[in-house]
């Protein structure tokens, strides 16, 4: 099977998702940029704001150890299933189909973990989730037979809105 390489540096299948990659929408890289007017390029190649990346899911333990997961404003369905926007392949007691949600709400700047509707559990902190509850900076998220960090970008000190991000202040 041929593999792609986008200008993200994200590997997929040819065969399966074309010129186009699953991962952010940009074209493969071997496209020619020859000849393409700035405005062309960018239309090509700018991420739209809603695949800007919030921080990620990094896999700290189990099959998928060291690989990092974006996190996109809105909600991101974890599963192993390919229409699932964080994919956790190859550990088989994560679920196809919205194992878990979680959510960044980018006009608080927070991150939310919201169970699924499979059967399998998720745990934060190594206790057992059942409603929607915030996530503190590297929290560790338990899915399958994995365990995640979330590790946020977006925050007190970096926003993607145009408005710049005001420090919260201490009372004194």
């Amino acid at each position: 099977m041929p593999f792609g390489e986008c200008a993200n540096h994200h590997t997929y299948n040819l065969n399966k998702y074309g010129d186009t990659c699953p991962f952010c929408g940009a074209l493969n890289i071997k496209l020619t940029d020859r000849g393409r007017t700035p405005e062309e390029l960018k239309v090509l190649y700018e991420l739209p704001k809603n695949q800007y990346t919030c921080g990620w899911l990094i896999c700290i333990k189990g099959i998928n150890k060291g690989r990092s997961y974006p996190i996109r404003p809105g909600k991101n369905l974890i599963g192993s299933g390919d229409r699932m926007d964080i994919q956790i392949l190859g550990d088989r007691k994560v679920d196809f189909y919205y194992h878990a949600a979680l959510i960044f709400d980018p006009k608080n700047q927070i991150a939310l973990l919201l169970p699924g509707e499979s059967r399998g559990l998720i745990y934060l902190e190594s206790d057992a989730l059942f409603v929607p509850t915030k996530l503190e900076n590297y929290a560790e998220i338990g899915i399958g037979k994995s365990i995640f960090k979330y590790v946020p970008f977006c925050g007190d000190k970096h926003s993607w809105s145009e408005a710049p991000v005001q420090p919260k202040l201490e009372p004194s």
